[in-house]
């Protein structure tokens, strides 16, 4: 019979977490062989530090794509919020119901393309301008209306965002099969595949009728930081949802596993351009 001593469960432990960090550097070592899936160039409108609690530690910094969902509606329109989620044509495309007459959740595993600084972008900014448009034209008919006075200010100060701080990143279409999207957006540059859940929930019923919307929850949209750029964008980073105190560009490659990483880092001074384009790894 063989005894096991207080050694033998150190040596265990140890050997289990090498074989741990062996399976995960080999993952990582596969996820960037060869060309890239995509590379996109994103800035501080797009990538945002992520959110990690009180009580994480906070020697390392993790990174979240920041993307949007397109419009369907005008920013007032009532459409109990629909007009943010994927389209009953999208939710059919993935065999997903789009209308039940009782509430229903589900979710399937799936895939996103984002598009960045593309068409989705400009249909945001016309819908922006337009929203100001029409609430100027309701001020300029009552002039001294208080709330009249607080929704153009607003409209005007959401365009201004939308122009120079709002996210260019935007969830175009989604699919069951990563080949087919890409098919459909070519451009590696501008548009990335990412893998994750269509979630569906019920965002708008009556007596009479039920609507269904859906979100996608990304699995691999978080990036790690290496340690030779950390400090150059801790001082830059937003915090999430916050914005960056100097402009930045990050080049963000999405390699054979679909896993996001940082391939470039490019900060702008005021009067003078720092760069950073190494590849540490």
């Amino acid at each position: 019979m063989i005894t096991l001593k207080p050694r033998h469960g150190q040596l265990a432990g140890l050997a289990l977490i090498l074989l741990s960090n062996a399976v995960a550097l080999a993952g990582v070592w596969y996820n960037r062989q060869g060309e890239p899936e995509s590379r996109l160039l994103l800035s501080q409108r797009e990538l945002h530090r992520d959110w990690d609690g009180p009580s994480q530690e906070n020697s390392g910094l993790v990174m979240r794509l920041d993307w949007r969902m397109p419009r369907h509606d005008a920013p007032d329109a009532d459409t109990c919020y629909s007009g943010h989620g994927l389209s009953e044509a999208q939710l059919q495309a993935l065999g997903l119901p789009s209308n039940v007459p009782e509430p229903r959740r589900n979710t399937l595993l799936a895939w996103a393309m984002l598009e960045l600084d593309g068409p989705a972008y400009q249909q945001s900014l016309q819908l922006a301008e337009r929203h100001l448009q029409k609430t100027t034209e309701r001020l300029q008919q009552l002039p001294d209306d208080k709330e009249l006075q607080a929704q153009e200010k607003a409209a005007r100060e959401a365009l201004t965002n939308e122009r120079n701080k709002e996210s260019r990143l935007f969830l175009v279409d989604v699919g069951l099969d990563p080949e087919t999207l890409r098919q459909r957006y070519p451009d590696r540059s501008r548009y990335a595949l990412l893998r994750g859940t269509v979630r569906v929930w019920q965002s708008c019923y009556s007596e009479s009728a039920s609507t269904l919307s859906g979100a996608f929850d990304p699995s691999n949209d978080r990036i790690n930081v290496p340690h030779a750029w950390r400090q150059l964008l801790t001082e830059h980073l937003p915090e999430y949802y916050g914005n960056a105190s100097q402009p930045f560009t990050a080049e963000i490659s999405i390699g054979q596993r679909f896993e996001p990483w940082l391939s470039a880092v490019q900060i702008t001074q005021t009067g003078k351009r720092d760069d950073e384009n190494g590849a540490p790894r």
